[in-house]
């Protein structure tokens, strides 16, 4: 397939990485931009993807006060059904490319079924604690620790086509078949990046997990497991 040079651009992240270099394609000069949207993801310079948050933020809003206004029942159940199946998709989409690290971006994220929870019939005056027990789910940030994981038993399975990372993360010197060997990370981006962030817990997971017969079965047994370590943010 040929590539548009009219569609293409340069983005440039890292410390050592030099902005001012010039790249072409068909002697056509690339432009430099600090952030790029790719497959629905925004990206930026800073590998922080605060541009992400805001977009899919405002998105599912806009969508949450859309169900709350169109909807003539008023049933909680049934509001926050349609919740899963219309907001909580934008809010979902890709986590384990962006899965947010600093409090503030988790908030503000979570913000958003915090405040439609809050607005369903009866429990405005309750916490979210509460509202997420009543409801029977879970708060976001579980479920994106929850979606890297299942991630990673695709890729260790073989289930995805990702295998230039098994030479990085098995080690068949660890204790059990699907252990992985932690790198070294020295900077941020690199330690809260998809390849590592969920290694020790994925470590602590007991071996019969790690061998879930298929991915149906591997979620079932992650209902049984404690996150509670890897939760930076009180859903109280």
């Amino acid at each position: 397939m040929k590539i548009n040079a009219q569609k293409c651009s340069v983005l440039t992240t890292g410390r050592s990485c030099n902005s001012s270099h010039l790249y072409y394609i068909d002697n056509m000069s690339l432009p430099s931009v600090q952030s790029v949207r790719d497959l629905g993801v925004h990206v930026d310079s800073t590998l922080r993807f605060s541009s992400h948050y805001g977009d899919i933020v405002t998105k599912a809003h806009q969508r949450a006060a859309l169900i709350l206004r169109c909807f003539e029942y008023r049933l909680p159940l049934l509001l926050f059904r349609a919740f899963t199946v219309y907001v909580r998709p934008i809010l979902e989409y890709c986590s384990p490319v962006w899965n947010p690290v600093y409090i503030g971006d988790i908030k503000h994220i979570e913000a958003v079924q915090r405040r439609f929870t809050k607005r369903l019939s009866g429990y405005r005056h309750i916490s979210y604690d509460t509202r997420l027990r009543l409801l029977g789910v879970e708060s976001l940030e579980l479920r994106r620790v929850k979606l890297d994981l299942i991630m990673m038993y695709k890729i260790l399975h073989g289930l995805v086509a990702v295998d230039a990372l098994y030479d990085v993360w098995l080690d068949n010197k660890t204790r059990g078949d699907f252990r992985i060997f932690k790198p070294q990370c020295n900077v941020n981006c690199r330690a809260h990046s998809f390849a590592c962030r969920r290694i020790n817990c994925w470590n602590s997971l007991p071996n019969d997990v790690h061998k879930a017969s298929s991915v149906f079965v591997f979620k079932r047994l992650l209902f049984k497991c404690d996150f509670t370590s890897e939760l930076i943010c009180s859903t109280a």
